[in-house]
């Protein structure tokens, strides 16, 4: 859904180091702008040792990830979790609240399966079966941490990427005012849909490709089927992978209304009608490439 370059395809006038690593069922690339090829790897080792880490925290497929463990609760059953999986949680949480369940990390559930306790750091299950998963919010709050790590190692320009799902511009390559980011086409690949400037922000993207030719509403059960693809800007990767999944599912009004809602967010919507396909776009965040 998304494709970064350091400037639109134009001369490199400064150097940028490349790194890749597999993870989270997915590959994270780091592109650092920094002179010293040497201390460029260090920090990108640094980054890939830290979203292993979240990996082991937060994957429901891990079976000593706190995740894992809340999903083999018993009802009335209780763990303390550590500080990543209660901000996740949180943040879901928020979320959920925030577009009306579009975005659910419980699976649905009309009653809460869970009660957090975030100052304990503690979780209690009050239903059976209690199936939490991260995947739309976990490999954002990767990046997220990332950018902590660079900073660490002062590293103050680069793309930090999961996938081809979310971004997140770290300043702007030298000479340069922000990164270029292409908007992958949900349906064909062949050219970009379009590009859009990013600066100190995060761009997730969702698409059929990646929920399938039926994407449910959870809120109701029902198919979405005039969606191809959703794209949310937002200041953390975490926030903006979860609200592209939401967006995929909102309608258009709803979309509008939470980005006037959320000042800090942007969203583009790829809808197709009977007759031709229409972009919207939501928010002053996603503006056109121009330089």
């Amino acid at each position: 859904m998304l494709e970064a370059s350091d400037n639109g395809g134009r001369p490199q006038p400064f150097p940028l180091r490349r790194f890749r690593h597999d993870a989270m069922a997915c590959t994270f690339e780091l592109a650092l702008v920094c002179d010293d090829a040497a201390y460029a790897e260090q920090a990108a080792r640094a980054a890939f040792t830290e979203i292993d880490r979240v990996e082991r925290e937060l994957s429901r497929f891990i079976p000593t990830s706190d995740i894992a463990r809340i999903n083999a609760l018993k009802p009335g059953g209780s763990l303390r979790i550590g500080i990543e999986a209660v901000e996740c949680l949180q943040l879901a949480a928020r979320i959920c609240a925030d577009t009306n369940g579009a975005f659910d990390v419980s699976y649905a559930r009309r009653e809460a399966p869970l009660e957090l306790d975030p100052k304990r750091r503690r979780v209690r299950a009050h239903a059976e079966g209690v199936r939490v998963d991260l995947g739309g919010i976990g490999k954002g709050y990767a990046i997220d941490q990332v950018l902590q790590i660079l900073g660490d190692w002062s590293v103050d320009a680069g793309l930090i990427q999961s996938g081809q799902s979310s971004v997140f511009a770290l300043g702007a390559p030298p000479g340069f005012k922000h990164w270029s980011i292409a908007l992958r086409d949900p349906v064909n690949h062949a050219e970009p849909l379009k590009r859009v400037s990013l600066r100190n922000a995060a761009l997730s993207g969702s698409g059929r490709k990646l929920h399938g030719d039926h994407i449910i509403d959870p809120r109701s059960g029902q198919p979405v089927d005039d969606r191809l693809g959703a794209w949310a800007l937002a200041p953390s990767a975490a926030l903006s992978d979860a609200l592209s999944t939401a967006f995929m599912i909102m309608s258009p009004d709803e979309v509008a209304s939470f980005c006037q809602e959320h000042s800090e967010v942007s969203a583009l919507l790829l809808i197709q009608t009977d007759d031709y396909r229409k972009l919207l776009r939501f928010g002053p965040g996603l503006t056109p490439d121009k330089e």
